[in-house]
């Protein structure tokens, strides 16, 4: 029984690392072998994992530097390409809301901690401004925002035709992604590329997070900003007070809508 679902924990592991080496080979426009997007797992998403089973899954995937591009489908108005699934701009920086659960949009940001790198993905409801969910990994990879709207799914229920909105991050383009907002019933939307503007919302929460807690600048140990991020979120939360919330906090907002 061991045997069985430790090579099952392998097969997994080996597609998610398929989904990554294939958006960065396309990403690349196909001019990057396996040394190269080795190289870019390591540093772009810290992802432990060796030359050789890259060349490995490469050679499963049939991709290698120089290949032909495969020209990009169209499939309900969304691309469906070799990088992964890109969706349409429905946002459009139109944050208004008129009920919860109308509109939820998602981010990951990175934080410096000591020689090591933490990622917090976290998922609000434009409408009250509520963190609904949120994970802590040192590892940015499809897992950490599948855990966030996971999270995010315990904690509010959505409305049948419910927006979220995030960047054109890998994870947000994987296979694993599309299914969860298949499976949901969600209807996606996507900043386009490099705008950060396109995802206000989420990106201002971020800076008041690191400019309202200054020592996550200086914190040298993973388990401290850990423990202030925690914090920080049932501040945020529950403590809070927003103008833009008529100065409630976003629990206490909820319960007035």
């Amino acid at each position: 029984m061991k045997n069985k679902c430790k090579k099952k924990k392998e097969s997994n592991r080996d597609k998610e690392l398929k989904e990554y080496i294939t958006i960065v080979y396309h990403e690349h426009h196909k001019n990057f072998g396996y040394r190269k997007i080795h190289g870019e797992l390591q540093d772009t998403y810290n992802l432990p994992v060796s030359e050789k089973v890259v060349r490995r899954l490469m050679k499963e995937l049939g991709i290698k530097s120089q290949a032909r591009k495969k020209r990009a489908k169209s499939v309900n108005g969304n691309k469906v390409t070799s990088a992964g699934h890109i969706y349409q701009n429905l946002l459009k920086r139109d944050f208004s809301t008129t009920k919860l659960s109308e509109k939820w949009v998602t981010d990951v940001t990175e934080i410096p901690v000591g020689n090591k790198k933490l990622y917090l993905s976290a998922l609000m409801d434009l409408h009250d401004n509520h963190i609904l969910g949120y994970q802590l990994s040192e590892v940015h990879d499809v897992k950490l925002v599948e855990d966030t709207l996971t999270a995010a799914l315990k904690t509010r229920k959505i409305q049948k035709g419910m927006v979220l909105h995030s960047d054109q991050g890998m994870p947000y383009r994987s296979n694993r992604w599309k299914e969860l907002i298949d499976e949901y019933e969600i209807t996606p939307s996507m900043s386009r590329k490099a705008n950060a503007l396109d995802n206000a919302c989420i990106e201002s929460f971020f800076s008041f997070l690191k400019a309202e807690r200054k020592e996550l600048k200086t914190v040298k140990v993973i388990e401290r900003a850990t423990q202030i991020i925690h914090e920080y979120m049932n501040y945020y939360n529950h403590k809070r007070i927003q103008g833009v919330l008529n100065y409630m906090t976003p629990a206490n907002y909820a319960k007035a809508s």
